[in-house]
Order: C-alpha cells, then structure tokens, then sequence
C-alpha cells in the first residue's frame, strides 16, 4: 500500500488519509505532502498534558484540567481527520510523491509521537496525578474491587493530610504495594476503638445509619459469600462519609486500644472497618510515605453513578 518511490506520481486518496489521520493526528496531511502542517497536528495533539498540567496546582481545577485534556484533543483529532481527507480530495491527481512518503518514515514518525506521548504522560503521572486500582474489599463501599481512581500528588505539598481524607501510601510492610485508607486521626490525637465505635480524642464520633439500598447495586462478594451488613454515615471533624460494618462479627472483636499519633504521622482505617488491614494492624503512617489523596473515581467496576470525586467537602 505504500511501495512509493520518489518522482512516482500518485493520486492521494482520502480513505487512507482518514485512516492515517486516525492512527496518528497529522499523518494524513503528510500522505498528502503538508509535513509541516502534520507535525503541528502531531504536536498539538501530543504536548497537551504538559500545559494543562500545571492547572492541578489549583486542587479546584482537577476535574476542568481533565474535561480540557479531553476536550482539546478530541477537536485536534477530528479537525485533523477532516482537513486530511478534504487536503486528499484537492490534490491534485499527479501528485509527485516525497522523500517521506515512504511506509517507514510514517512507522518511524508514530513512535516517535508515541514516545513523546509516553514522556508527558510518565511526567504527568510522577509529578501530578496517579492511576491505581483497587483490589481489595478494605475500603467498601467507598471504593469497590477493581475500580480506578486518580491521586492527586500535590494535595499535600504545601499542607498535611486532614481527617476524613482518603490517601494513597506505600505499605509499611512492603513499600512496593499501595494503600488506600481513611485518616482518622492526625499527629497528636488519640485513637481508640470500642465496640466498634471509633473515638478521637475521647469523644465517640457520631455516626447516622443509612439505607440499605444505597447498597443495591454495589453488592459484592467475599470468598464466595455476599458479604452482609450494615452502611453508616460517620462524622469526623466535619468531613462525612460512608463505613461499612460487617454482619456477624463480636464488636468486642473490633476493640483497639487508645494509641496517641505521633508527630509527622496520621492514622488510617479502612471504610469497611471489620475487613481492612490498617493503622490497627501496622500503626500509624508517616506523612512521608504518602504519596497522594484519592480524588476521583473515574472507572466504577459496577456503578456509573459513582464516577467522580471520592474525598468529602
């Protein structure tokens, strides 16, 4: 299909332009010999992420930076696949092939944009933002198994982790693995469970049972059982938000002794209190070991009206 030579003269046709222009913006228009105007589609359609990116220092700008990403270059793209295909109509029939009209120069140049897209996006994910998923029940029915969320990773650089934020960290155990927890309580606060009720520096927080049909469509399974129980609203310095008490278990279980957090560290718990590996079971975490607070749920693994933002007001 693109055995060309220089000096050959061939008619450019617009389905292989849109078909180009679809596996790389600008790709059409240097099948139809504009290279220049193909590099500036390619580029437009590449560097985005760089530029909106400082948009996330502002924490109310998150989700108009993701809108504006997406928005921005959906039009680039389709803009570009609709001036290739009307650059193919309009030129002319003996058209004389270029030194880059060659099947390898258009590979060589969508890896090259590939590469760059990989840059911006590693950039953007090391300095800005982070994708995870989460595997595990510990933070029902906030976060199910197997939904995706986005961290932002500048929430905390110029102030400390709040009660009632979800944060991702890495394990104490194995700084390879990632957390997603609840804080509770920070540097100086004591912490105590009984019976299942959470207290903060000795006062029990209030907590509001909900309905269970909040639970209707977001149902899940534990080795193989459903895993029953009861939904609340808890109360935590302002912030509100949702835990999950499991069925069957002695609330005397659940008791944990009054701990003080120390300086530089907070203490986390799993929304769903009876099932969470957390602070009960590795003490608090340092605040260096944080590396973002889950913002946004942008791939639900059951319900669509849970996408997006997970933390509270």
């Amino acid at each position: 299909m693109f055995t060309q030579e220089s000096g050959y003269r061939h008619k450019r046709k617009p389905l292989v332009a849109v078909v180009l222009s679809l596996i790389m913006a600008g790709l059409g228009q240097i099948y139809c010999g504009r290279i220049i105007r193909g590099l500036i589609f390619a580029l437009l359609c590449t560097v985005p992420f760089a530029v909106i990116a400082g948009l996330f220092i502002h924490e109310a700008a998150i989700k108009l930076s993701l809108m504006l990403i997406t928005g921005f270059v959906s039009v680039v793209s389709l803009v570009a696949i609709i001036d290739s295909w009307y650059l193919a109509r309009h030129t002319k029939p003996d058209y004389e092939l270029k030194e880059y009209n060659r099947w390898y120069v258009y590979l060589l140049l969508c890896l090259i944009n590939m590469g760059g897209s990989t840059t911006y996006s590693l950039y953007f994910r090391d300095n800005y933002m982070g994708a995870f998923r989460a595997p595990t029940t510990s933070n029902y029915p906030t976060i199910l198994p197997g939904d995706r969320f986005l961290a932002n990773k500048l929430a905390y650089r110029s102030k400390d982790p709040k009660r009632g934020d979800l944060v991702v960290f890495a394990s104490p155990q194995n700084r390879r693995i990632n957390f997603v927890k609840r804080v509770v309580a920070i540097a100086g606060d004591t912490v105590e469970i009984k019976d299942n009720d959470l207290y903060i520096n000795g006062q029990k927080l209030e907590r509001i049972k909900l309905d269970d049909s909040i639970l209707s469509k977001i149902k899940i399974e534990v080795q193989g059982k459903m895993l029953d129980g009861d939904i609340y609203e808890e109360t935590n310095n302002g912030a509100k938000y949702k835990i999950f008490l499991k069925s069957g278990v002695d609330p005397k279980s659940a008791d944990f002794t009054k701990v003080t957090v120390p300086e530089y560290h907070c203490f986390v718990l799993g929304d769903n209190r009876n099932l969470s590996q957390d602070s009960r079971h590795f003490g608090p975490i340092p605040l260096a070991a944080i590396k973002g607070r889950a913002d946004y749920l942008y791939w639900p693994a059951k319900d669509w009206t849970r996408f997006g933002r997970l933390n509270p007001n």
